[in-house]
């Protein structure tokens, strides 16, 4: 009988609990007005991400086509890669060379940075920084994405954090479960 009381008592203490970490207030959602621009190759997702924060910056008048920053930052002449088609100007980029497209076409400078958790990217997001992230796609090969808002859903299993990822593979931003991207998250660019 004692045994079947404290039961009692820790499954009503267990319920009380969780009723009051579900009953906490979810922060309300983010979301940094950052058009998403498909990439113009199969290998220029580096350059659609850099342009889509430069277009968010400058607006589009301002923002240079793909090609022209393929060009720059790989230290061409800007008709190097616009010209036509070039196979010399299919190829994948780097992290530095994204930062240094965003300060010199956008004015925005940026700081590297590793995987983070959730509510640390949230705080980021709410403060208007939007953050570029590196994704393992296989043994050797990576995709970037920008993560523009965020946003905290009740499910049954708790509160999900629900990112909204701008994926130049798509032509339009996705939810994305925090959950499915933290284990391919191999690093970030964070917008200042």
């Amino acid at each position: 009988m004692k045994i079947a009381t404290h039961i009692v008592t820790l499954c009503v203490a267990l319920f009380l609990g969780l009723a009051e970490v579900q009953a906490q207030p979810v922060p309300p959602p983010v979301d940094i007005p950052i058009v998403n621009i498909p990439q113009e190759t199969p290998v220029w997702c580096w350059v659609a991400v850099a342009q889509q924060i430069i277009m968010a910056t400058r607006g589009a008048n301002n923002t240079p086509p793909q090609c022209l920053l393929v060009a720059v930052a790989n230290g061409a002449q800007p008709g190097f890669c616009c010209g036509g088609y070039n196979p010399a100007c299919v190829t994948t980029g780097s992290i530095p060379q994204i930062q240094n497209l965003i300060t010199y076409f956008g004015g925005r400078y940026s700081t590297y940075a590793p995987p983070t958790d959730p509510m640390t990217l949230y705080r980021t997001l709410a403060s208007g920084r939007a953050v570029i992230v590196q994704l393992r796609t296989g043994q050797s090969s990576a995709h970037v994405v920008v993560i523009r808002g965020m946003a905290f859903v009740p499910t049954p299993g708790g509160v999900q954090p629900i990112l909204h990822v701008n994926d130049p593979m798509a032509f339009f931003t996705q939810p994305v479960p925090f959950a499915q991207i933290a284990p391919i998250w191999m690093s970030a660019i964070v917008v200042n």
